[in-house]
């Protein structure tokens, strides 16, 4: 197996990517193009699955998070002006949490803790890829780090930079869907304590989740069309407050603070063509999927955590054997979770009536049958 593995982007794919094989004799090298600090006040708000705090106990970093988790107890379903919702709570299924909320610098700040007391993992922060390039049995990878051109052969290239940027030299075809639509988030106080519930509400707009964070806040996860979000992201705090309460309802109390408000657009983006050299795809890098149902950070430490395995046990296996092997074990579960995000989208953001009440009635029957929700909060936690 590979004697140097490069890695380029630090966020939590990357890095958790770079621990799992901390105790492999692969000396590891991280590049990433944001300072530490950068990083730090970042509170954007995570989602971890209970198979992602599996992975995190195995890397010994969980332990630094849980001062700064909140968990989900309990996931409220439901859509905007019909009957029916569906309702999950942790002791049904005898887990402690269905899911768990931290913020995105929390957790990047724990894992780059966790990197510089790791003898085998370099880190590289600031550092700009400028080049890749693969010849005979050689690949070398060009980056400035320090206002200086650095040349890193390594045997194996790992990207985890989110997809968002182009490197000289490697060529990835991906197949995308653009939804026409924006998410707007932020964080957001009710004169009612969240209990640990998280909300998830369709609305014809698209759907929008309230998930319950620190201090008693909740986070926002607010989508529709582009131009509806622009117009929110623009008002005051009072005319968006009175915005979010006629379209989320009275179920949380009345909302009264908002914090500084983000948006991104929405797309959904798989690898349609991988490239030839020996260079794996993991995260946003392989895949990007809309937020409903949070699955998109678990989808990537999936990635993460099932290229770390093979890395580990074939070790006797020519290197781009292993990778394609790799691609082959995820395309599955990656093509049922763009499927199953999708089809809610689509499925909730339809208005007819008879179809609005068939909704309504699915929700309600999903709580009466135990099987069917054992199955669907085993797909959320192990995306399986």
């Amino acid at each position: 197996m590979s004697n140097s593995i490069a890695i380029i982007g630090g966020g939590p794919v990357g890095a958790i990517f770079a621990l799992l094989n901390n105790s492999q004799k692969s000396k590891i090298l991280l590049l990433e193009s944001n300072s530490q600090i950068q990083t730090k006040n970042d509170k954007r708000a995570l989602a971890l699955s209970n198979g992602t705090k599996f992975i995190l106990q195995k890397i010994d970093v969980w332990k630094y998070l849980e001062e700064r988790l909140t968990p989900i107890k309990t996931i409220h379903t439901s859509q905007k002006g019909t009957f029916g919702r569906s309702l999950m709570e942790a002791k049904e299924f005898e887990q402690e949490a269905l899911g768990y909320i931290i913020s995105y610098g929390d957790l990047v700040t724990a894992l780059q803790k966790k990197i510089s007391h790791s003898e085998n993992i370099e880190a590289f922060y600031r550092a700009e890829v400028l080049s890749f390039a693969s010849k005979e049995k050689t690949q070398n990878l060009i980056f400035k780090y320090k206002a200086k051109e650095k040349t890193l052969n390594c045997d194996l290239l790992v990207l985890a930079d989110g997809g968002n940027s182009e490197i000289n030299g490697i060529n990835i075809e991906r197949s995308n869907k653009f939804f026409e639509h924006s998410a707007l988030v932020t964080h957001i106080e009710t004169d009612i304590p969240h209990v640990n519930i998280a909300y998830e509400r369709f609305t014809t707009m698209g759907p929008m989740a309230l998930l319950p964070n620190l201090n008693g806040q909740y986070s926002l996860v607010w989508t529709g069309p582009k131009g509806v979000i622009a117009k929110l992201s623009q008002l005051d705090n009072s005319e968006f407050l009175i915005a979010l309460q006629k379209h989320f309802g009275d179920r949380v109390g009345n909302f009264k603070l908002s914090e500084k408000r983000m948006t991104f657009p929405l797309r959904q983006s798989y690898i349609s063509k991988y490239p030839q050299e020996n260079i794996a795809i993991i995260g946003n890098s392989a895949q990007i999927m809309h937020p409903v149902a949070g699955q998109g950070l678990n989808t990537g430490i999936r990635d993460a955590w099932i290229l770390a395995d093979c890395i580990k046990k074939d070790v006797n296996l020519e290197l781009k054997l292993m990778i394609n092997k790799f691609n082959y074990m995820r395309k599955k579960e990656t093509k049922d979770i763009l499927w199953f995000t999708d089809s809610l989208v689509t499925l909730f953001s339809n208005d007819i009536i008879a179809v609005n009440k068939i909704r309504g009635m699915a929700l309600s029957f999903l709580d009466l049958i135990p099987p069917i929700k054992k199955k669907f909060v085993k797909k959320m936690s192990y995306g399986k």
